[in-house]
């Protein structure tokens, strides 16, 4: 670890563009559509995402169960370097805001043959379905989970560790509230692209310039302005 002020550093990472946010999700059969996959430019962003990062070695990498997630996270630690990550871990708490029961979870051994190097995440077991069932959950509650998912990022990794999330635009806007100590309900919404990410540094108390959380920058996307126009401000 670089320095030692810093307790831990976070990328939290939205998932690459899925089938469903392309349309295409009426060509997939049911049981694949309720946990909508990558699309083929989806599939593309997470690659490009794995490629920025590859010679970046994180600490460790988790992922939401759901398989748009679990894909982004993938391909970034297939790409990483021999001092990198190896693996991906699972964990249900970071799953997308209003998942339901329509919702097949899925076990890690499950996931694992889709995208082998993962595993389940400390507090995780094998056999239990990987999900989290929420729809009804109101912004309150929505922003306590999130603030469970920081408590737990935070007491697993305080030496400095660089820690990828990926999961989804909802509830990553909420653990961006909670990380930051805002509250439910505020007068913006961040945007999140698919596979932008947001840095987020915690520092050992009283060691930050100005306050122990920086938010060092949001929504940024640099590994995808080469070959998509949208993204060339």
């Amino acid at each position: 670890m670089s320095d030692k002020k810093i307790k831990l550093e976070l990328y939290l990472v939205r998932h690459g563009e899925s089938m469903s946010q392309a349309g295409l999700n009426d060509t997939l059969p049911p049981e694949i559509a309720s946990d909508t996959p990558l699309s083929p430019k989806g599939h593309r962003q997470a690659e490009l995402l794995g490629e920025y990062f590859s010679s970046f070695p994180l600490d460790h990498v988790i992922s939401s169960p759901l398989r748009r997630a679990a894909n982004t996270a993938y391909e970034v630690v297939s790409r990483q370097p021999e001092n990198g990550a190896r693996f991906a871990e699972v964990h249900k708490l970071f799953v997308e805001c209003g998942t339901g029961e329509d919702t097949p979870g899925r076990t890690i051994e499950e996931i694992r043959k889709e995208f082998p190097p993962m595993a389940a995440a400390q507090g995780m077991k094998e056999d239990e379905k990987l999900i989290y069932y929420g729809r009804d959950d109101t912004d309150q509650q929505l922003l306590d989970r999130a603030k469970i998912c920081i408590d737990y990022l935070l007491e697993r990794f305080h030496n400095g560790e660089k820690v990828m999330v990926t999961a989804h635009a909802a509830f990553d806007t909420f653990l961006m509230f909670a990380a930051l100590g805002l509250p439910a309900e505020n007068k913006f919404d961040p945007s999140f692209f698919n596979t932008s990410i947001t840095k987020i540094v915690f520092f050992n108390e009283g060691e930050g310039a100005f306050s122990d959380i920086h938010l060092e920058y949001h929504n940024a996307v640099p590994h995808l302005i080469g070959e998509f126009e949208e993204f060339r401000f």
